[in-house]
């Protein structure tokens, strides 16, 4: 009964983390009119997202959202403009090319680039990596690589979306952004414990072949000694 109501408890407080994470991420989304505070908002909310899902310690979440906030500003920043710009060349390009074939053109390397933009600041969270373009092509190559995951986060995130809007559209004041990004962070997440749980499988493998091939060499040592003695 009380890990019950412990489990209930949890769940409540991670969805009141949700809800104030999302007026942190709204206000200073507002107060930097989008263009500003954009990337550095949104970086600091799927950090603080994956510090959560990673790390059962409590953590202050005001002061670590804005320690996040702070840490790559400039970097986030830049990164939320380059994928600003292309989106809106991309609408610009779909509302007025009415060719089939440059449509279609469009339209999947509109599919790319979002499967780039879903990813992004996961991977900024996640990876100290450097250099824009490279972080850019690894979102892309993280979200066709894992296309069923991608997928089905797509589809899921329209449909629990359209059915709130029609339903409850209050709610979307109140966890319309966190929700959303918790779902991507969330499924990068379990993306990149496969990808680390595959590597760690391979080193070990590699290293129980290394151990294998070493202990072989020294029966064979052991061997010729004999056989030497004798």
């Amino acid at each position: 009964m009380l890990q019950s109501l412990d489990r209930i408890n949890n769940r409540l407080n991670r969805i009141l983390q949700l809800v104030y994470l999302n007026f942190l991420w709204g206000g200073l989304v507002i107060a930097g009119l989008g263009v500003f505070t954009f990337g550095p908002a949104t970086y600091a909310m799927v950090a603080v997202i994956r510090k959560q899902l990673r790390s059962e310690e409590s953590f202050p979440l005001t002061k670590t959202y804005f320690a996040y906030f702070k840490e790559s500003y400039r970097e986030t920043l830049f990164m939320s403009w380059i994928y600003g710009i292309v989106g809106v060349i991309l609408f610009v390009d779909l509302s007025f090319v009415h060719n089939w074939y440059l449509r279609m053109a469009l339209l999947a390397v509109a599919f790319l680039y979002l499967l780039s933009a879903l990813y992004i600041f996961p991977i900024m969270a996640h990876y100290n990596w450097k250099g824009y373009f490279f972080k850019i092509k690894m979102a892309f190559l993280f979200g066709f690589s894992q296309l069923h995951y991608s997928l089905v986060l797509m589809v899921s995130l329209a449909g629990i979306y359209l059915v709130i809007f029609q339903i409850m559209p209050g709610v979307l004041t109140f966890m319309g952004g966190s929700f959303f990004f918790f779902a991507v962070t969330w499924t990068a997440n379990q993306i990149f414990y496969r990808l680390e749980w595959k590597n760690s499988y391979i080193e070990k493998t590699e290293e129980n072949k290394k151990i294998i091939q070493l202990v072989k060499e020294k029966i064979y040592e052991k061997s010729n000694a004999r056989k030497i003695r004798s």
